[in-house]
């Protein structure tokens, strides 16, 4: 008893400790393998726009082109253009296009300016009360941009996030890291790259539904609302989003009401729960972005036997990390546990391999309909919050940007 209660009392020392034993770790691993990066001429350029995860090397041991590099996590960030011109007296070199605020992970945390709205279960969980029982009621926050108060007529596309609480802020993650995707769309906004938003190429009203924390006798309720099509607990979660939650987001916010305004995202078992609502409700969403998803028979069914109409002009996004032939996932990222809540993050180092054969099973039921989606393998990436932040622009831009 005695040794509990010391340890329990030292636990904040403990901790400390260890966290700063394993970023001196990283810290040291990190500058080795710079310096052995220094001694080549190999500039890196990594393809943040296409749907494959493609990262190209070229060899030019006499180039002379200079890269601009953040201070921050050392990579890369785009070459700088050299301009030469003459004068009268003498010949100027004059370096553009360095960027200030990169297009690269990690995107900021928090806000970003913008604002959250809370919308309390009376408003929305609570109207319809055969629910109750499937669907324990609580908050949904709704992240309005800092152009939906700077131009107060215009109308703003709506994005609906599983897990919500995981989407913007880290202090509301479960592993204390989040998607970041505030700071993404801003990022994206910031180089009008959002085409398809607004006419100032805002970034869209996000809705965050939280997802359930509580167990049905030993499941997680959680995959039971985002699990298979077939059962009820997760027809009842799609059926409060796109018939209670939907018309409540539009009454309340300037919205683009038309499906083609209205998208949703998750990750996981999120990523199912997505492309479910797009399949259950056709005329309501038109995009789905499922981030290492974990596709499920009925939803996979679903796919193969529904009407074309139900999924021929949706929108579709598909990626996922895990083991590659040249690639494979690390044991242990010490960066996933140097957070300042949930330090011990389980980083599920093998569920995106795990998941690959659900994935390809999908790509082969959206081919064999015709249906043209984006397919994007990163190879080596993890199964949490933090790897999907590093790659949260992709989805983006497939979604808002110019796909030309």
């Amino acid at each position: 008893m005695i040794v509990n209660t010391c340890i329990f009392e030292h636990r904040p020392l403990i901790r400390s400790t260890m966290i700063i034993f394993l970023l001196s770790i990283s810290i040291t691993y990190q500058l080795l393998g710079r310096s052995d990066q220094s001694n080549s001429n190999t500039s890196i350029m990594v393809s943040a726009f296409s749907c494959r995860h493609t990262v190209q090397r070229k060899e030019n041991p006499m180039s002379s082109s200079l890269h601009a590099v953040s201070l921050v996590t050392g990579r890369v960030i785009s070459p700088i253009k050299h301009r030469t011109y003459t004068s009268k007296s003498r010949e100027h070199n004059i370096i553009g296009n360095i960027p200030t605020r990169p297009l690269a992970p990690p995107f900021p945390d928090g806000l970003n300016k913008g604002r959250i709205v809370t919308l309390p279960p009376s408003e929305h969980y609570l109207i319809d009360k055969n629910q109750n029982s499937l669907l324990p009621p609580r908050d949904i926050s709704v992240w309005l941009p800092p152009d939906y108060d700077l131009h107060p007529n215009m109308k703003f596309p709506v994005l609906y996030c599983h897990d919500g609480q995981n989407a913007i802020q880290d202090s509301s993650s479960w592993t204390g890291s989040s998607w970041r995707l505030a700071g993404a769309l801003t990022r994206l906004s910031e180089r009008k790259l959002l085409t398809r938003t607004t006419e100032t190429n805002s970034p869209p009203i996000i809705v965050l539904i939280p997802s359930a924390s509580d167990r049905v006798l030993f499941v997680p309720r959680r995959h039971l609302e985002y699990g298979d099509g077939v059962q009820i607990f997760s027809q009842a979660h799609a059926d409060f989003v796109g018939l209670t939650l939907k018309p409540l987001i539009d009454a309340k916010f300037r919205t683009i009401r038309d499906k083609g305004g209205n998208s949703v995202m998750g990750t996981s078992l999120g990523g199912q729960a997505s492309l479910y609502l797009c399949l259950r409700h056709p005329d309501v969403f038109g995009a789905a972005v499922c981030m290492s998803p974990a596709f499920q028979p009925g939803v996979l069914t679903s796919v193969v036997t529904l009407p074309e109409s139900s999924f021929q002009d949706k929108t579709i996004y598909l990626d996922n990390g895990g083991d590659d032939d040249e690639v494979k996932v690390p044991l242990v990222d010490i960066w996933d546990h140097v957070t300042t809540e949930h330090w011990w993050n389980p980083g599920y180092w093998w569920l995106d391999s795990q998941l690959q054969p659900s994935i390809d099973a999908m790509k082969l039921a959206l081919d064999a309909r015709g249906k043209k989606y984006c397919y994007n393998k990163i190879a080596g990436g993890r199964h949490n919050e933090r790897a999907w932040a590093s790659r949260i622009h992709k989805p983006m831009l497939h979604l808002y940007g110019d796909r030309g």
